[in-house]
């Protein structure tokens, strides 16, 4: 079970390893890990740094983490990473981006 509630979003994103580096996005999200949408694919284990880029930040924000996981699926394969070492204020930063994706969701939404 998750400690933390994953939430969708859609940011830019570069992911780094001994073997790879790919610009994909981030499809969601957790102060304690990533979807990393990605065809190229690490092995499970593999550690690995990912920038995420955040609208309104000037530098993207640099996480360090491990693969989980590995989906294969075709145009949706890609990678779950869990985070290593997450600092306070990059945990606050994670947690806002949810914050903010939700309330996008929530944006036109008219009461019934």
């Amino acid at each position: 079970m998750r400690r933390a509630v994953r939430m969708r979003v859609e940011l830019p994103a570069r992911y780094v390893s001994e073997r790879l580096t790919i610009d994909g996005l981030v499809t969601d999200l957790s102060p304690d890990g990533v979807f990393f949408c990605s065809d190229y694919l690490d092995a499970t284990g593999e550690s690995v740094r990912v920038s995420i880029d955040i609208p309104w930040r000037s530098q993207p924000l640099q996480l360090h983490g491990e693969v989980r996981w590995v989906s294969e699926a075709a145009r949706i394969g890609g990678m779950g990473i869990r985070f290593m070492d997450v600092s306070f204020e990059d945990r606050v930063v994670l947690s806002s981006l949810g914050l903010a994706s939700h309330a996008e969701a929530g944006q036109g939404a008219s009461p019934t």
